[in-house]
């Protein structure tokens, strides 16, 4: 009997542990973020004029968008598109490219309605 009671508490310990690994992960792929891809994906830059002339003004912003998927920003990372260049793992490790890719699928708080 004591052990069926372990089961749930250990589901959740374990469930809570990933969720801290996640928000470090989301937190550190923000850093990366701001230190390797804001140059082109912030403001008025080349990859927010590309975007936006192609996809319009309301998907411009990655940090923003709750579009993604993990697996298309690794793609897009590691091949390129376009105008965009690849990033090697020389350039953006594995473990980079998850971190980053963690943060721009994050959960998006809703929209606030205008």
């Amino acid at each position: 009997m004591r052990r069926l009671a372990f089961v749930p508490m250990l589901a959740l310990l374990c469930s809570a542990t990933l969720a801290r690994a996640d928000a470090g992960e989301v937190a550190a792929g923000e850093r990366l973020f701001a230190t390797r891809c804001a140059l082109c994906h912030v403001g008025f830059a080349p990859g927010t004029i590309m975007l936006g002339r192609r996809l319009g003004p309301e998907r411009t912003l990655l940090a923003q968008r709750n579009d993604l998927s993990a697996d298309y920003v690794r793609q897009v990372v590691r091949h390129g598109l376009l105008s965009m260049p690849p990033f090697t793992r020389v350039d953006l490790s594995d473990a980079d490219l998850a971190q980053l890719s963690a943060y721009l699928t994050r959960p998006q708080p809703p929209a606030a309605a205008p």
